[in-house]
């Protein structure tokens, strides 16, 4: 769980679709989201776990994303300092994972972390996110843009 009075989300960052406002409920009450005694406001089922780890689909995915999967610590940690050599292989394994259940044919796989002000993340949680985008007509991938800062 997040210490007290550390930055647990960022309205800054939260786009419309009602998602700003779940941030900002979540900014009032104080308490992290991906948490697991805090995880409500997530509506998308756990697919797989991990060596503390788990692979969901985002109930707010990215313009232009065909699927957009959230891979998320179930121990509070928001520096890249605090995750382990076991941490990263259970990312990268969900992340397979992820690729082999969605048959997805190309993306990315990005981690924030640290400070929401520099990251353009909502969640302080660290998270990583697997993006797959949608094609065009031609079968050509469309932009998915993915904020840091």
């Amino acid at each position: 769980m997040a210490k007290k009075g550390t930055h647990i989300v960022n309205p800054r960052f939260a786009k419309g679709r009602g998602y700003d406002k779940v941030i900002a409920t979540i900014a009032g009450r104080g308490r992290c989201p991906f948490c697991p005694d805090n995880f409500r406001y997530h509506k998308k089922p756990i697919l797989h776990k991990s060596r503390g780890w788990f692979i969901t689909e985002s109930t707010w995915p990215y313009k232009n994303s065909q699927k957009h999967l959230l891979i998320i610590a179930l121990r509070h940690k928001e520096q890249l300092r605090q995750l382990t050599t076991r941490d990263m292989a259970a990312v990268l394994y969900l992340a397979k994972w992820g690729v082999k259940k969605f048959n997805i044919k190309g993306g990315g796989l990005t981690i924030r972390f640290g400070d929401t002000n520099f990251t353009g993340a909502t969640v302080a949680h660290i998270h990583a996110h697997l993006i797959y985008p949608k094609a065009n007509k031609k079968g050509v991938a469309e932009t998915v843009n993915f904020p840091i800062g």
